[in-house]
């Protein structure tokens, strides 16, 4: 009998997430396709697939989901307007997987529902600006930089030159348009860290601040991945 026990508990996970495809397995490619934009295995398929809100009201209206661990590849964005969700709730959906110029994303969404409210978010994956700036595995993804200072505005493609010693990268205005963010950014400023999700416009990835909350300028310690570690991630 016990042993029977044990056998349906390792089942039942099984069973209960059957019929999804993990975000990771959407994100997850190292095919760069034509045009360098590494396209989603899953482009143009309908997936069924589940998350916790990472970001709301990204362009006034989309939001970003991740799984619970975070990290490399398990993050993405739903472009969708039309549900109310909040952060932290675990979410279950039904809709398109498509590439919007480069940046994957699941969009005509037939089915939402919250299993679950309150959750803890992700932990924000620890990267640099030069890793930012190259990497297809942090599309999606909540990121976190440190120590970074802002060289300059790029007006056209609406972003800050941002860099903290291993090269430059990008940070974005997907939230800015949102009165309630609190952001203060400006030329010359540093930060010790900046927290965001990463989307992919113009042919750039950008870290994209959520509030205020996501800049910090005091001090503070971050213990970063090695790089040996950053290439596992690709195996």
């Amino acid at each position: 009998m016990r042993s029977y026990l044990i056998a349906l508990l390792l089942v039942l996970p099984i069973f209960l997430y059957s019929g999804q495809t993990s975000i990771y397995d959407i994100q997850y490619t190292n095919n760069s396709g034509t045009d360098g934009t590494y396209p989603s295995a899953y482009r143009n398929q309908i997936v069924t697939t589940s998350g916790i809100v990472t970001a709301t009201g990204y362009r006034n209206g989309g939001f970003f989901i991740s799984e619970p661990e975070g990290g490399p590849w398990r993050g993405i964005y739903i472009n969708d307007r039309s549900r109310e969700v909040r952060l932290g709730d675990l979410v279950e959906l039904t809709g398109e997987v498509t590439e919007q110029f480069g940046f994957t994303t699941i969009r005509n969404v037939r089915q939402l529902k919250v299993i679950s409210s309150n959750n803890s978010l992700p932990a924000p994956a620890l990267v640099t600006t030069g890793e930012l700036a190259v990497s297809e595995a942090y599309e999606g993804v909540l990121v976190q930089l440190a120590n970074v200072s802002v060289s300059g505005y790029g007006n056209q493609n609406e972003v800050w030159l941002i860099n903290d010693g291993s090269g430059l990268s990008r940070l974005g205005t997907g939230f800015i348009n949102n009165v309630n963010t609190g952001l203060n950014i400006s030329t010359g400023h540093s930060y010790s860290r900046v927290i965001g999700v990463v989307d992919y416009r113009f042919g750039e990835y950008r870290i994209n601040p959520r509030n205020g909350n996501d800049l910090l300028s005091s001090p503070v310690g971050v213990n970063r991945p090695s790089w040996g570690r950053i290439k596992s991630y690709y195996r």
